[in-house]
């Protein structure tokens, strides 16, 4: 069962999520990613525009638009509800960077930047470890390129899934592997 975030924006209130796929959530990054290429219509990368949300309808919980604003930086421009419960408040419109632990961060813009200039899409492998009241989570994120509306890859369609219950939030998460293709 899940409890959603509080609306109050209390900090520290656990929050439960449980997941009926592998724990790597494969199926919700597999859904994603079929979609994003089922967008490409024969272009190297689809457009902002293109994007439906009603696409990837069973993965919106876990989907994100970001925007690039400067090198190594992206803003999310819409997140799904569990990115905010994994930070205990809505992150929209806060870098991508947040997700992060401070030390880890450095390491997400080599990703990130291979995603908004070969293009390239990108999948990391994110661990936050355990604490008091946090269980250990291992995630998995994609990021996939998108046009904005002047033919720049500008946006990127992403996806987070984890593997367990958050418990008290925020969650950063460390960097432990990232493939970029």
């Amino acid at each position: 069962p899940r409890r959603s975030s509080d609306p109050s924006g209390q900090k520290g209130r656990e929050v439960r999520q449980t997941h009926s796929r592998s724990p790597a959530g494969h199926s919700t990054i597999a859904q994603v990613e079929a979609y994003w290429s089922d967008q490409r219509n024969g272009a190297a990368v689809p457009a902002r525009s293109d994007i439906n949300p009603r696409g990837i309808e069973a993965a919106l919980s876990h989907a994100f638009i970001i925007e690039r604003v400067a090198p190594g930086i992206a803003r999310f421009r819409l997140a799904g509800g569990h990115l905010c419960d994994l930070m205990g408040m809505d992150v929209r419109g806060m870098p991508i960077t947040t997700m992060m632990d401070p030390d880890a961060r450095v390491g997400l813009v080599t990703p990130l930047e291979a995603v908004f200039k070969k293009p390239a899409t990108a999948k990391c492998a994110l661990i936050s470890p355990r604490n008091i009241a946090r269980p250990a989570i291992d995630a998995t994120m994609a990021l996939f390129p998108l046009t904005d509306g002047n033919g720049e890859i500008t946006r990127a369609l992403g996806c987070l899934v984890s593997d367990t219950r958050i418990g008290r939030t925020p969650r950063r998460f460390s960097l432990a592997d990232a493939q970029v293709t």
